[in-house]
């Protein structure tokens, strides 16, 4: 690498090489990409997808093999993105980083949910507008917590989450979800009343959830269990 200074040092010029000693260097808009590129040998996963651990290996470095955890999670992750039909995957894609297998399992065993049984990677708690999976949008949660967030419109018809029509269509009842289970939140004159009632339940019931499962997974998640309600057009 060489630098050049001009005598008032407003500008600076820096000389680099596309690649040097594995290391791929870009400055496209900030994007953080992968300590390794892909080989032109390397079979891609999707397309896109690749494993540097054979060059991990070669210069010491921690290196994760594809019978962890993480692996089908990874594997899942882009066939979600470039081979689904799903809507809920429409137009999803993956971090350059997370393009190759060793990036993403160093994030994914660093989670502090990452052993357990239960855990999911989600990509949209935190943001629920986002399409990129990547460490700044992604979380480890538990399947729980999971379906919290899960966009439930198309499957619910045109009355707000967690209402119904009453029986013999008279009022509307409210409806919350608590640990897999259904609790009847009562019955009202009208469709407002009904949401407001899960409304309020939801929002403590998120509560409740974060003590439950503070320390255990990443603290941001923790914030938007606290910070989270429902809308009326949810």
């Amino acid at each position: 690498m060489q630098q050049q200074h001009s005598t008032n040092d407003f500008t600076r010029t820096i000389y680099v090489l596309p690649s040097a000693a594995g290391i791929h260097l870009d400055y496209t808009l900030g994007e953080e990409i992968a300590l390794f590129a892909p080989l032109p040998t390397d079979a891609l996963v999707c397309g896109v997808g690749y494993n540097s651990i054979s060059r991990r290996k070669a210069i010491g470095l921690t290196y994760h093999a594809n019978t962890c955890r993480a692996y089908r999670r990874w594997i899942d992750m882009h066939r979600r993105c470039y081979e689904s039909d799903a809507p809920a995957y429409s137009g999803c894609t993956v971090c350059r980083k997370w393009h190759d297998f060793q990036e993403f399992a160093d994030w994914f065993t660093a989670q502090p949910y990452a052993n357990e049984p239960d855990a999911e990677l989600d990509k949209d708690i935190l943001d629920p507008l986002n399409r990129i999976y990547s460490p700044e949008f992604c979380s480890l949660v538990p399947r729980l917590i999971n379906q919290m967030f899960r966009d439930t419109r198309s499957q619910r018809g045109r009355l707000p989450i967690g209402v119904k029509e009453g029986p013999r269509r008279k009022g509307f009842t409210a409806r919350l979800s608590r640990y897999g289970r259904q609790v009847h939140l009562g019955t009202f004159g009208d469709v407002f009343s009904a949401f407001e009632a899960y409304k309020k339940a939801f929002s403590a019931y998120c509560s409740e959830v974060a003590d439950k499962y503070e320390g255990m997974v990443d603290s941001r998640v923790i914030d938007r269990l606290r910070s989270c309600y429902r809308h009326i057009h949810d």
